[in-house]
């Protein structure tokens, strides 16, 4: 939680003052995050502060949420190929703590079968996630300080085009025929559709005015129902072509 809290802080900095003081941050961040990866064995705040640098740098340059969640998939692809070409070490480490408890659920009959590369998809899922997230909460800081009201509007425009939907759809593609190893690393490339599903479902209700309940109920739903994320993933690539937001009715004036 401070790994990605202090990701955040520096995400802030670039977003507000620029590229060059955002990294100049990064930097004295990073050292205590190779200290943890050094000593603690855990690459997890490592990748999840590069991927934040790297996703606020294109959000600070773009000012495009779509690329930035594009940058975040692409910091989570490159974090899990780096562990599987030169962390296979590191990789066997962590499969060798996680055997045990695993073991149990096989006994109980359970058909779990965990290699090296679903641990680096797992770590590159991670970043990816966790990426967006500590963007997210600091360009919501930014906005309280700078421009009330402003992170609200930006999700709720928020959506995928087209072409930045074909690359993930042909990167989701080209990972799940590249063999059982990238079994899972497909993942990454689908939680950009998730945000831009829910942004949409954000939107919606605000501009209908509809109130907080339907937000509570659909996050309830999802929890309970997990097929429903699916159901959020296909609205998001829609939206892509069909733009929803555009067809709402206008909202009569208070």
């Amino acid at each position: 939680m401070f790994a990605w809290v202090g990701a955040a802080a520096a995400a802030l900095v670039a977003l507000r003052k620029g590229l060059a003081e955002g990294a100049y941050v990064v930097f004295w961040a990073l050292l205590p995050a190779i200290a943890v990866a050094v000593m603690a064995r855990d690459v997890g705040p490592l990748t999840m502060l590069l991927g934040t640098a790297v996703t606020a740098a294109v959000l600070r340059t773009m000012q495009y949420w779509p690329y930035a969640l594009l940058a975040a998939v692409g910091a989570g692809l490159a974090s899990a190929t780096a562990l599987n070409v030169a962390g296979q070490a590191y990789l066997a480490e962590v499969l060798a703590m996680v055997n045990p408890m695993l073991e149990q659920f096989r006994q109980q009959g359970a058909k779990i079968n965990i290699q090296a590369g679903d641990v680096a998809a797992v770590i590159g899922v991670s970043t990816c996630l966790w990426s967006v997230l500590a963007v997210m909460l600091a360009r919501w800081w930014q906005a309280v300080l700078f421009r009330p009201g402003g992170f609200r509007e930006e999700m709720w425009q928020l959506r995928l085009p087209p072409t930045v939907t074909l690359i993930l759809v042909a990167l989701l593609l080209l990972l799940s025929n590249m063999g059982e190893v990238y079994r899972f690393w497909g993942i990454c490339c689908a939680l950009p559709f998730i945000v831009a599903g829910l942004a949409l479902v954000h939107g919606v209700v605000g501009r209908l005015n509809l109130g907080r309940v339907w937000l509570v109920v659909l996050y309830v739903a999802l929890s309970l129902v997990g097929p429903l994320w699916a159901v959020i993933m296909l609205v998001a690539v829609l939206d892509s072509w069909i733009d929803f937001r555009k067809r709402l009715p206008v909202p009569p004036e208070q």
